[in-house]
């Protein structure tokens, strides 16, 4: 994107995340990094079954967003798994720490470019990019419907030999001034999908943690899963 570009470019961009219900926020496994500089945008959801989710989910994130890398290429991915076991390792771990550490780290992945009149996305399992004008979903990716959602989505791991290409969803479009875009970890995404009246309540400027917090907990009793639950809205 040229300079020009980016200074025709206008884009207002939140952040929102709440933890599991009787979590901290110290353990929320999902990750946003946004670079509105270069019109990058990536969120990530450690799986929690795995060894330091929270942490992998930053680095995927990191590189796409902040150092503008395919963390998909074969040589970026082995670089970022180094990074991972860089952070995590450390001198005398306990046997049980160092032995989930062995198991290593998984995460999904959405990454969207948008510049002056278009935007990609590249993603991984099911944190979804929802692209919205005046209300309506445009786009839905990598899912698109509620059912599509499952226990054990496709994942970015620390221990595989090579990227996993064969799974990763990419794509794009155009947009106009106005269009909203909305990246989601699994359980807002499955939500919004399934439940279009509540996507006017993210159009909406602005957006503020208090409302978010409020509108997860409630939603948690009409069928919300309780799960970290993370948003990163971009309007253009």
């Amino acid at each position: 994107m040229t300079a020009s570009a980016r200074d025709r470019l206008q884009l207002t961009v939140s952040i929102h995340t709440a933890a599991k219900y009787g979590r901290s926020e110290d353990e929320n496994e999902d990750s946003v990094t946004v670079n509105k500089a270069a019109g990058r945008f990536a969120i990530s959801d450690g799986a929690s079954t795995a060894a330091r989710p929270e942490i992998w989910s930053r680095v995927l994130t990191e590189a796409y967003a902040t150092e503008l890398l395919d963390p998909f290429d074969q040589a970026v991915l082995r670089e970022l798994r180094q990074r991972w076991r860089q952070e995590v390792i450390k001198p005398d771990l306990p046997w049980f720490a160092q032995a989930k550490l062995a198991q290593g780290s998984a995460a999904t992945f959405t990454g969207l470019q948008v510049s002056e009149f278009r935007f990609s996305v590249v993603a991984i399992g099911d944190s979804c990019l929802l692209h919205l004008r005046d209300d309506e979903i445009l786009l839905s990716a990598p899912l698109s419907k509620a059912e599509e959602f499952s226990r054990f989505p496709v994942l970015v791991r620390t221990i595989d030999q090579t990227p996993p290409t064969t799974e990763v969803w990419s794509g794009g479009g155009q947009h106009q001034a106005g269009d909203v875009f909305i990246l989601a970890t699994d359980a807002i995404a499955r939500y919004l999908i399934q439940n279009h009246v509540h996507l006017p309540l993210f159009c909406r400027e602005p957006i503020v943690d208090a409302w978010f917090g409020d509108f997860v907990t409630e939603q948690r009793h009409q069928g919300l899963a309780n799960d970290d639950t993370t948003v990163c809205v971009v309007r253009t």
